[in-house]
């Protein structure tokens, strides 16, 4: 059986002092006359007991919680983003508070209940509130510190855009001289918002760079449906294909359906992943990708964290891009 944690009454017990002293003396209260001895008997009593306050007390003691809460939508955490969320959590730990991760959709227009049960110090948002959240924020008067990763019509606070990513696809498959399109996409509803970015920005700089060969494909995952696709737009004519892959599995996907179907890479199909996940480097041949490095975002975000909750913090000099292409021989 575990044993239970001591309370301030055991405190007062082993030091021969009333609860009201233990408090006073734990709360390095000056306004209340307590002699150095006592003071002494207290804080001794304490330690020998493993005696904590309460995440309660001490809220009510420092005036803020101990906790920074990350509220985020139901999104897939397990690639890229949980790595910038661990390095963000990681930085604000720091500064002595605690992250807590509330993900999926349960908490939407229900933040107020949340609150009610979570002494936050501040929170972190990752995309906007709806009115009702915005509303409960605002009651509770807990610091909202923004990280938002789309554009929305308030924008985006993290410096990436899902257009930057397309963008540097393109800019490649376009150098190595393709000038039919296509951007591959596997299914995934709890990316749905992050794909939907980047297919708008795929249809926009395609039109705008005089792309007019330009498709969009989403895919099931099965190795079959990867070559359906690849037949199909050989179908229509064999001329040379740039594929924009939503991520590095999709991209392995096109990959691997073009050696089924004997298609040479890149002689006749050129392929762009994203994330430079480690078996970009692994693959035949080796994958192009797009790399992320969000280390200096994340710093940004923890430091405005700090800056809110006043236990100051200077802000980063940014001195690198968050995205570059890694350039490999699959295109």
């Amino acid at each position: 059986m575990s044993k239970t944690a001591p309370t301030s009454a055991d405190v007062a017990r082993e030091a021969g002092v009333s609860r009201a002293t233990v408090s006073y003396v734990l709360n390095n209260r000056s306004d209340v006359r307590i002699t150095p001895a006592t003071r002494e008997q207290v804080l001794l009593a304490a330690r020998q007991l493993g005696y904590q306050p309460s995440p309660a007390a001490r809220a009510l003691r420092a005036g803020r919680g101990d906790v920074v809460l990350f509220l985020l939508p139901d999104w897939d955490t397990t690639g890229e983003l949980g790595h910038f969320l661990e390095e963000v959590g990681t930085l604000i730990s720091k500064e002595g508070f605690v992250c807590l991760r509330y993900e999926g959709p349960q908490w939407h227009g229900h933040l107020g209940s949340l609150l009610g049960k979570v002494t936050a110090a501040a929170v972190v948002t990752f995309s906007p509130l709806s009115d009702a959240d915005r509303d409960a924020m605002a009651m509770s008067t807990i610091p909202e510190v923004r990280a938002w990763l789309l554009d929305g019509p308030e924008g985006h606070t993290v410096r990436i855009d899902q257009a930057t990513v397309v963008q540097l696809q393109l800019d490649r498959l376009i150098a190595r001289g393709y000038r039919r399109m296509i951007y591959a996409v596997i299914r995934d509803p709890r990316n749905q918002r992050f794909i939907d970015a980047r297919v708008r920005a795929f249809r926009n700089l395609t039109v705008a760079a005089g792309i007019g060969d330009a498709d969009v494909v989403v895919l099931d995952g099965e190795l079959d449906g990867f070559v359906d696709a690849l037949t199909a737009a050989r179908a229509v004519n064999e001329s040379r294909i740039g594929v924009c892959a939503w991520n590095d599995m999709t991209a392995v996907g096109i990959l691997s359906a073009a050696q089924t179907l004997g298609i040479s890479v890149p002689e006749d199909l050129g392929v762009i992943g994203v994330d430079d996940t480690p078996i970009a480097s692994l693959t035949a041949p080796p994958l192009s990708s797009v790399r992320f490095d969000l280390t200096q975002d994340a710093a940004v975000i923890a430091a405005n964290v700090a800056e809110t909750l006043g236990v100051g913090s200077k802000q980063p000099a940014i001195t690198s891009a968050p995205v570059t292409l890694i350039a490999r021989a699959s295109d």
